[in-house]
């Protein structure tokens, strides 16, 4: 067997995998994704990224090519609850899409994850990744100093053993990396719901048989046909259509656009058995469409399955030198649009804490900051897409443990890290897990806010200031905090930028909204970790010579 070391081994090329490899990318580091399957995804699967999923990939340079992949149309989405895609609408969700831009400086896209992952390879091999398909990890075991990896070709039976400094297991809720290391999961299951709470349920069977009250579905159909809807999404670029209807299996379905005009793709969720024909395929497409007549062609039938599980979170993102992202790491029904735009950022807060340790200006123990930071988040997000869920296609479902539906301004930008890389401030209270992005605190582990500037009289956001290394963010008066950025770069072997806000500055502060947002006065000083993050901040800037300390805690510098 052949045996090669290399610092960064990814198992999935999914969005997770990829996005983890671009970023690693950015800082300098070589890695290599493998992926059981032939190829990239060839389904629409999630699709939109988030402003703040934006942020991150423009940072590796490929944001305009998420907005050229964007299907076209006219900018507005369809995204509604009704009972069939012509049928009577329930809920619009459209009317309610919230204007975004005072908490980020860049829009939406609505790339899909067909695209998307050709995008991110694309990049994470300019940047010097290598992508092995059919190539799955069958086993590993780790030490002190590497990861030992046996990968088998899928096509040839061959294997290989490898050995990297670092794993991350991406390979999705069913891929074995998780396993493998012994990390157990929580969450909802369908096993958990009361057989009462499902007795009014249609057959998830079909027609011909009775129902179970306690028999839950095993299986999701993806179903994708070609039939004109055009006069339902009446020139969106975009239609969702969440769908309650007693006729459906399991009274429930969803209908969702793709990148080709006229292209959909039906998804519900049927249970384990024989596969439906094509006379029941169609009939299924007719009635979530509410056209008894439609023309359909069927292209593509698919199945998935989740097995018992609602949401699913592993207990620890991080065992040994493995850490978990994407599926792998947190599963979590589709509403509401985040499992996509989380993968991509698990890799982003990743890849510069792997790059750091890798190249030395961190301690190893920065990497526990993984979990610390991303798994309350990625438990709180479940239960959100699992109360979205319950709205949009399960409101039988609906009890007391179901969470109240946040602001999505709040859930995309108010999370604040329990603990991790960064300074915590004293205060007497613990404080929450999100707080509203309007007003923001400003204190570290929060997002650094978008606050709009201009230089040279063009606009410019303090979040474009945030790239691949540390941001020193000061006020107008903090000259004193020149030296002592430059004494901690050269002392700690890194590259700290400095940017005065406002006064003389070439960076004016129109709103005079940075002191305010950030917490600190004119002489203060604020350090932004190169994903975004406020890792330390010195309100009143009467001890400079404090940055370097702050930097050796948050990097595990002895």
């Amino acid at each position: 067997m052949e045996e090669t070391t290399l610092p960064v081994l990814i198992a999935g090329a999914g969005l997770a995998g990829l996005s983890t490899a671009m970023f690693l990318g950015v800082h300098g580091v070589r890695s290599l994704v493998v992926e059981r399957h032939p190829g990239l995804s060839t389904q629409p699967k999630a699709r939109g990224q988030m402003p703040s999923t934006m942020e991150a990939l423009a940072t590796a340079g490929v944001a305009e090519r998420f907005v050229r992949a964007a299907p076209l149309g006219r900018g507005e989405n369809k995204i509604v609850i009704a009972e069939s895609v012509t049928g009577p609408v329930l809920h619009n969700f459209v009317r309610k899409m919230p204007d975004l831009s005072m908490f980020s400086p860049v829009p939406m896209a609505s790339t899909s994850q067909e695209r998307a992952e050709r995008i991110l390879a694309a990049r994470a091999i300019e940047l010097g990744a290598d992508i092995a398909f059919s190539t799955e990890l069958e086993r590993f075991h780790q030490d002190d100093d590497q990861v030992t990896a046996v990968l088998r070709d899928t096509v040839t039976g061959e294997r290989r053993t490898l050995t990297a400094r670092y794993l991350v297991g991406a390979d999705g809720h069913k891929g074995p990396a998780r396993d493998m290391a012994g990390i157990a999961t929580h969450g909802r299951s369908w096993h958990d719901t009361a057989p009462s709470d499902r007795s009014g349920l249609p057959d998830p069977h079909g027609p011909d048989r009775a129902a179970d009250p306690g028999d839950r579905p095993a299986r999701t159909l993806f179903l994708q046909f070609e039939s004109d809807l055009e006069v339902a999404l009446n020139g969106s670029a975009f239609g969702l259509f969440y769908l309650q209807n007693p006729a459906l299996p399991g009274g429930s379905a969803t209908i969702v656009t793709t990148d080709h005009p006229g292209r959909y793709v039906l998804s519900c969720a049927l249970a384990s058995g024989g596969e439906p024909g094509a006379e029941r395929l169609t009939e299924l497409i007719r009635t979530a469409c509410g056209i008894p007549d439609l023309d359909v062609k069927i292209l593509d039938a698919a199945w998935s399955s989740t097995g018992d599980h609602i949401t699913r979170v592993a207990d620890t993102f991080q065992a040994g030198r493995l850490f978990l992202t994407g599926d792998a790491a947190h599963l979590m029904p589709p509403t509401g649009g985040q499992g996509g735009n989380t993968a991509v950022l698990d890799g982003y807060h990743l890849a510069w804490k792997l790059a750091a340790v890798l190249g030395g200006t961190a301690g190893p123990a920065l990497l526990t900051s993984h979990d610390a930071e991303r798994r309350p988040f990625a438990d709180a997000l479940a239960e959100q897409q699992y109360a979205n869920m319950v709205q949009r296609q399960a409101p039988h479902l609906h009890d007391e443990t179901v969470a109240e539906i946040m602001d999505p301004a709040v859930g995309l930008f108010g999370y604040v890290c329990p603990s991790g890389a960064f300074v915590p401030e004293e205060r007497a209270d613990a404080p929450a897990l999100f707080e509203h992005p309007a007003a923001p605190s400003g204190r570290p582990g929060s997002r650094a806010p978008h606050i709009r500037l201009t230089r040279a009289g063009a606009p410019i956001s303090t979040r474009d200031l945030f790239g691949p290394r540390f941001v020193l963010l000061t006020g107008p008066d903090g000259g004193p905090w020149a030296e002592a950025a430059g004494d901690a770069a050269r002392n700690l072997g890194l590259t700290l930028d400095l940017h005065a806000i406002g006064g003389s500055s070439d960076l004016a502060d129109p709103d005079g909204r940075f002191p305010s947002a950030y917490g600190v006065t004119p002489t203060g000083a604020v350090l932004v970790r190169p994903d975004g993050v406020i890792a330390w901040r010195s309100p009143d800037g009467t001890a400079p010579q404090d940055l370097e300390h702050a930097l050796r805690r948050v990097l595990h510098r002895n």
